[in-house]
């Protein structure tokens, strides 16, 4: 019974250690990473202006505005300096709060005008 235990236990363990391992996004050896100013420069190449630089799932992680104007956050592989991901978001999709903007239905049935005004007082309580 005890080794059908410890045996279970070693097959979850392996298993678990597989699934933690391939978050990795770049598996290079640390001695063959190229130096963060080589992904500077690498990265002006590319017409890109740098906010920030950091390591993130093996990869080196820039985050800045690319030479659109808009913003983007890229990993990059230490070894290569290759792009392995890259995301853009559009400067006008958050208000200046952060917040998504609504925008208002395809279809112009309710526009923001037609919408019905908000009360914004708290409600009366009456005690008796």
């Amino acid at each position: 019974m005890i080794r059908r235990m410890v045996a279970a236990s070693l097959l979850f363990a392996l298993a678990g250690s597989g699934a933690a391992m391939a978050d990795d996004d770049c598996n290079v050896p640390m001695n063959q990473w190229q130096s963060r100013e080589a992904v500077q420069k690498s990265a002006e190449a590319h017409g890109w202006k740098v906010d920030r630089i950091k390591i993130d799932d093996g990869c080196y992680q820039i985050r800045g505005i690319d030479e659109t104007g808009q913003p983007f956050k890229a990993k990059i592989d230490p070894g290569t300096l290759a792009v392995v991901k890259m995301k853009r978001k559009r400067a006008d999709d958050h208000d200046e709060h952060g917040r998504a903007r609504r925008e208002p239905a395809a279809s112009g049935m309710i526009e923001p005008s037609s919408l019905p005004p908000v009360d914004r007082e708290s409600p009366k309580v009456i005690v008796r």
